[in-house]
């Protein structure tokens, strides 16, 4: 059987991992959606579009959390997160507060 010291060494690593995982996924969700509205004939429409969609979806989930249990706290990062990616930055905190 393992050590506890190194147990817990592990489980910090693999959070450390999840955390540059959880980075390289909206970076990846970030490029894409710009090339996306690049390409978009209706540029400003598309960026407003997703930026109202990421808002909405962090309005329904902390509506409903008292079902589901889920909460995403309203500060600088996810507010700007979900209005410049829209619904794959919020994907992605709802994903990182259910793993961790």
């Amino acid at each position: 059987m393992l050590a506890p010291h190194i147990l817990i060494y592990v489980g910090c690593c693999f959070m450390k991992a999840l955390g540059i995982i959880a980075i390289i996924w909206l970076s990846l969700c970030a490029l894409v959606l710009l090339v996306l509205h690049i390409n978009s004939h209706k540029m400003i429409k598309s960026i407003f579009l997703n930026a109202i969609l990421g808002f909405a979806a962090i309005a329904v989930i902390n509506l409903t959390q008292k079902f589901t249990g889920v909460h995403i706290p309203l500060n600088w990062w996810t507010v700007g997160g979900s209005g410049v990616l829209g619904l794959p930055c919020v994907c992605g905190i709802v994903l990182l507060q259910t793993l961790i």
